[in-house]
């Protein structure tokens, strides 16, 4: 049964990138290797980032003979990004999942339920973990790792702490998507309550990420004191340092530590498994009020199906409205840190790369913009509820206008603000103030329309998982890349045509043509777009 459910969960996991979800067949073998190819290649980048982490820290500290403290920092850094990477996907898997109920109302125990998840759980937390901990391994052993242990026994210790790292990750965030999922349940507001704590989350994170490569030079100066803390204060690192350099007695340790944790979580959670995926507490409670309520049009009905849908699912709201956290941190930033900025801007700005820095701030708007691209996964977020739409009353041109224009005023206010005030911060001339700020709004609305075309184009209804068409759909990501694509040829357009094109005529060009753009989208739109709502 339990292998039965692990199937499932990994067939819905991954059924975007594999089967069309119109027809219910396979994509062929040639897209099928594409996706493949391409997410090996994000892979690589990736792991070459980490391998050269890695570099800077591996000779010193193993020739150094505290080799263990190297595998300590490692596996620690492996930890935080499985951990990192799924604890959100987990709570939305475990707690969230559409599908909960029915199984629950089947003759299978909770626990085997929570297992299949788990072990989904634990392969991608493996995915996250071999990002950071194989290319440690690899940087290790072409150092010269082998003059410093024994070859087999290391091995053999390294290939068990890999695999039970991955363990201890999927412990570690599977509790945590627990306290997530108790949290939320026990406030009034369950959706602000979870995008608070992920936007903490993201903001340790990024800490850490600024601060790295200090933490990282201060290791190396001070690892002989470093690694007695970790020996002191956190023995499982310890242990697992200990393992990576081919200790057998704390490989062991390690992995009884591992196992012994996951077999406790296991239990304590599948005793609460049912209580907090069927429990509906926190909701706001309301006194009936015998009120007359108020017509509304169907264009502005459709906008507060939006904004409902939007403000209810915590995924939706981090991945299609972390641009609007942005832009006010980065207004903060340039009016703090005006002077320093100015001074390099006025430094380029004498080179005959000067008519750059509007087009740069244009793309670096427009980049920001395409993060929150809410209108891609709208129509697949209807899922198998979209006869409600396709059965009102409502015209199928005001549903995609609604959606539309919900999802760009959401983004066009505040992006408009950032451009005009920062281009005013930063001493733009008054054109291309002008240009950067109508530029940005309509880089807005063509991110929002387009997301619309290609989200209804790939709509995918058969979803038991919201993460799915919110994170994982083919729409999100072509709108996602497709914008910073855009956003790129913007200036690299101009470098590429310097020698006989003005600045200032790009400029209009380009603003004149992203206007262009947003026309043929709104038109497809309103006119096929409106067409296929009826065929889904």
């Amino acid at each position: 049964m339990v292998g039965l459910l692990v199937k499932k969960e990994m067939k819905n996991l991954f059924r975007t990138y594999f089967i069309n979800q119109k027809s219910g067949k396979g994509f062929s073998k040639g897209r099928t290797a594409g996706f493949v190819c391409l997410f090996i290649f994000l892979m690589i980048i990736l792991m070459a980032m980490f391998f050269g982490m890695s570099l800077m820290m591996v000779e010193p500290l193993v020739s150094g003979g505290i080799g263990w403290f190297y595998f300590a920092i490692m596996g620690m850094m492996a930890l935080a990004l499985g951990v990192f990477g799924d604890v959100f996907n987990t709570y939305a898997m475990l707690y969230k999942a559409k599908d909960n109920e029915l199984l629950l109302s089947l003759p299978i125990p909770p626990s085997k339920i929570l297992i299949s998840r788990m072990v989904v759980v634990f392969l991608l937390g493996m995915l996250y973990e071999s990002l950071v901990f194989i290319p440690a391994i690899v940087a290790f052993w072409i150092t010269g790792g082998a003059a410093y242990c024994n070859v087999a026994l290391t091995i053999i210790s390294q290939v068990l702490i890999y695999l039970f790292l991955g363990v201890f990750v999927t412990t570690l965030t599977c509790v945590l998507g627990w306290l997530v999922a108790l949290i939320s349940n026990k406030m009034k507001h369950k959706s602000l309550g979870v995008v608070i704590l992920t936007i903490v989350f993201f903001g340790a994170y990024y800490f850490f990420c600024m601060k790295l490569s200090d933490f990282i030079n201060s290791l190396i100066l001070n690892a002989e004191a470093f690694s007695n803390n970790v020996k002191s204060a956190f023995y499982p690192a310890y242990a697992f340092g200990m393992a990576g350099v081919g200790n057998i007695v704390d490989t062991l340790i390690f992995v009884a530590f591992s196992l012994v944790t996951f077999l406790i979580a296991v239990y304590f959670l599948s005793i609460t498994f049912r209580k907090i995926t069927t429990t509906s507490g926190g909701a706001v409670k309301r006194k009936f009020k015998g009120v007359t309520g108020k017509r509304s049009s169907q264009y502005r009905t459709v906008m507060k199906m939006e904004r409902i849908r939007f403000t209810s699912i915590p995924t939706y709201t981090l991945n299609a409205g972390l641009g609007l956290l942005f832009m006010p941190i980065l207004l903060v930033v340039l009016i703090i840190k005006r002077g320093t900025v100015v001074y390099v801007l006025q430094m380029f700005g004498e080179s005959e790369y000067g008519p750059l820095i509007p087009m740069l701030l244009s793309a670096m708007m427009a980049t920001i913009v395409s993060m929150d691209c809410g209108s891609a996964p709208s129509m697949s977020l209807e899922g198998k509820s979209l006869w409600i739409l396709q059965s009102s009353p409502i015209d199928e041109k005001t549903i995609m206008r609604g959606k539309i224009d919900f999802h760009f005023f959401l983004n066009a206010v505040p992006a408009a603000v950032l451009s005009l005030l920062g281009s005013i911060i930063l001493g733009m001339s008054i054109l291309d103030v002008v240009l950067i700020t109508i530029y940005t709004v309509a880089f807005t609305y063509l991110i929002s329309s387009f997301g619309m075309m290609i989200g209804t184009m790939r709509a995918n209804l058969n979803w038991t998982n919201p993460v799915i068409p919110i994170k994982q759909s083919m729409a999100v990501m072509i709108t996602l890349f497709g914008g910073w694509i855009v956003a790129i040829l913007y200036p690299l357009g101009w470098y590429l045509m310097r020698s006989f094109m003005p600045g200032v005529v790009w400029k209009i060009v380009m603003t004149a043509l992203i206007i262009v753009f947003d026309l043929v989208c709104y038109r497809w739109c309103v006119t096929k777009g409106a067409k296929k709502i009826k065929e889904l």
